[in-house]
């Protein structure tokens, strides 16, 4: 169970404050159960609500990394392997599961496999194709935003961080 003012990530908001612990009845025949009240940092105004102690709490919340856990994630990223797959509907399969596994490791694995298939796409006179766009755009985001929280840095500022630690 995380406490008041710990800060978790969650898949599609991205790292978040816990701003309370509230008791909820959905519904008048409901029982009552207990939700973290989440406010993005990304989004000061907004919130969101998720239950405490569901079997889901493993994949939908982690504890936000520490700085030392940013680094030594960017330091690794030479050694995380790229996955390829062939089939369009597996690959973007593939992309959606890692977005949503709220491991970062597995977005720097697509991160990786995105920069290089663009590359050659754009090497061979071929565009971006809007999945791998949109999918890269999204990785990229919510890795960035967590290590730029944990570092105490801005996401231009990290990307150039990482850029000349892979370099």
């Amino acid at each position: 169970m995380f406490s008041k003012g710990e800060f978790v990530v969650k898949p599609n908001a991205g790292v978040c404050v816990i701003e309370d612990i509230i008791s909820k009845r959905l519904s008048d025949t409901a029982e009552e159960k207990k939700y973290y009240c989440l406010a993005p940092v990304a989004d000061s105004r907004a919130r969101l609500f998720v239950p405490v102690g569901s079997d889901m709490d493993k994949t939908r919340l982690r504890k936000a990394m520490s700085e030392n856990e940013a680094w030594e994630l960017i330091r690794s990223i030479p050694d995380i392997e790229s996955r390829w797959i062939e089939n369009d509907k597996y690959r973007e399969q593939e992309y959606k599961d890692a977005v949503h596994s709220n491991d970062p490791r597995a977005l720097v694995s697509i991160i990786k496999n995105l920069y290089i298939r663009n590359k050659t796409r754009e090497e061979n006179g071929k565009k971006v194709t809007a999945v791998d766009d949109r999918y890269f755009k999204l990785a990229e985001n919510a890795l960035y935003s967590e290590i730029a929280h944990a570092l105490n840095r801005n996401i231009d500022e990290l990307q150039q961080l990482i850029s000349s630690t892979l370099k």
